[in-house]
């Protein structure tokens, strides 16, 4: 029987913020803490998933920094606010492994689909892993399951609040980043520049982990900056590829957009 390595993410998220020393973060765990977005093989319910897990495989995972939520920021830093776990729990519980809502026809959606309907910034991605895997191969989670602005606020406004509790929320997202790579074994990991943090070196993905790293630049209006490196951890060998978060892919330029897009794909011919 497959693992339901949904369940046990979900489980030990819990476990992590009901501990007393961590209780702030508990106010600003809902909905969105779910870590996986979209679907995987054009499913989101959790019972089809595993099923396929069977007989089909990840080919991408593809990282997000963390939840575009201020208010969650915003609960964790303020001990009144009202708590948003029990959005949590209804959603971990909805059979559902990602987050997701019931539309007006009562069928479960995903909330939010970066992967299989993304916008014009999240297409930059999404098209170059569907040209080299095909659709449905790729699978999106967030690193950091607390909402912000954006992840530097989160951080800094945090370390600001409790510099302890920061480093409990950075590391435990880490363990189970490495949970879900591991479990998954992708042959290719898109993480963003900004979460490669210098602390981080017990997370898989951080770069005194990896070997062969070689850096690359494509002229643009703004020129596009990506790193690539090789992981490899027993058996299992992975391409990890360090890029700009899509917010930032427009800067590159419409005539540049493409030649930007050849030179990951590229890399990923190797894959």
């Amino acid at each position: 029987m497959t693992l339901n390595i949904f369940e046990a993410i979900n489980n030990s998220i819990s476990d992590f913020v009901e501990n007393q020393e961590n209780k702030a973060l508990k106010r600003g765990t809902g909905s969105y803490s779910i870590p996986f977005r979209g679907s995987i093989f054009g499913e989101i319910e959790t019972a089809k998933v595993l099923s396929k897990l069977n007989a089909e495989s990840v080919d991408v995972i593809w990282l997000g920094s963390n939840p575009n939520v201020p208010e969650s920021l915003d609960a964790i830093l303020s001990p009144s606010s009202p708590s948003h776990y029990e959005g949590f729990v209804q959603q971990a519980m909805n059979d559902n492994f990602s987050e997701a809502y019931k539309n007006s026809d009562g069928a479960n959606v995903p909330l939010w689909d970066p992967i299989n309907k993304p916008n014009n910034k999240w297409q930059f991605y999404s098209e170059i892993f569907n040209k080299r895997f095909g659709e449905h191969k790729t699978l999106m989670a967030n690193i950091v399951l607390w909402g912000s602005k954006d992840f530097k606020s989160f951080t800094s406004q945090l370390a600001k609040y409790d510099k302890a509790l920061l480093e409990r929320a950075i590391q435990f997202s880490y363990e189970l980043n490495n949970q879900i790579i591991e479990y998954f074994k992708p042959k290719v990991v898109l993480v963003p520049k900004s979460s490669n943090s210098p602390s981080s070196k017990n997370w898989l993905l951080h770069s005194s982990n990896l070997t062969d790293i070689q850096h690359h630049e494509v002229r643009g209006k703004v020129t596009f900056k990506f790193s690539v490196g090789s992981l490899q951890k027993g058996d299992f060998k992975t391409t990890v590829i360090s890029a700009p978060h899509p917010s930032y892919t427009p800067r590159i330029g419409r005539e540049f957009r493409e030649s930007a897009q050849n030179a990951i794909f590229t890399v990923l011919q190797n894959c």
